[in-house]
């Protein structure tokens, strides 16, 4: 059994090393390993020189950690709460925009579409009737330009009219 019991053992401070070299690691990532050896001295200094003073601050960091640590968990949880809250709040009223905006595209697509086929139903409709208009129309006017008279004849005799110049 002390074999088991060593090997378990063992198997443990193996996980603990490779729990301890991942957190080592990742802190170098975040503070690099100079400005935490100037950070360490700095607090060993002022441990040696005002002891009174660093107990005091150690000891307002060591027990309002916890509290400082869990208001702000519960600030960004309230924040990631709220904005949750607020992306959904959107999402159904544009949901409920959207059911509404459909039927009424709906209906102005089919009134314009019915306003597109009358103009071009009374498009086509006038230019027929013009067409086989019976009218036609023969006159003449006199234009000065610029001291120079200038006769035009219209002549117009349903689709194929013109107006010529005389001169």
């Amino acid at each position: 059994m002390a074999a088991n019991g060593s090997t378990v053992k063992d198997a443990v401070n193996d996980r603990a090393a490779g729990v301890y070299s991942y957190a080592q690691r990742s802190l170098d990532r975040v503070v690099a390993p100079s400005s935490r050896r100037r950070a360490y001295d700095s607090a060993s200094a002022l441990a040696s020189s005002r002891p009174i003073l660093f107990s005091f601050a150690a000891s307002q960091l060591l027990l309002s950690f916890l509290p400082l640590l869990l208001f702000a968990v519960f600030s960004a949880s309230t924040v990631a709460f709220a904005l949750g809250a607020a992306i959904l709040f959107a999402l159904f009223w544009i949901g409920v925009a959207f059911l509404l905006l459909v039927p009424a595209l709906l209906v102005t697509s089919s009134i314009a579409v019915l306003v597109w086929g009358w103009a071009l139903g009374s498009f086509l409709v006038a230019r027929w009737l013009y067409a086989h208009s019976p009218v036609g129309v023969t006159g003449g006017a006199q234009i000065d330009a610029g001291g120079k008279q200038i006769n035009v004849v219209k002549d117009e005799r349903g689709v194929d009219g013109k107006v010529n110049n005389t001169n």
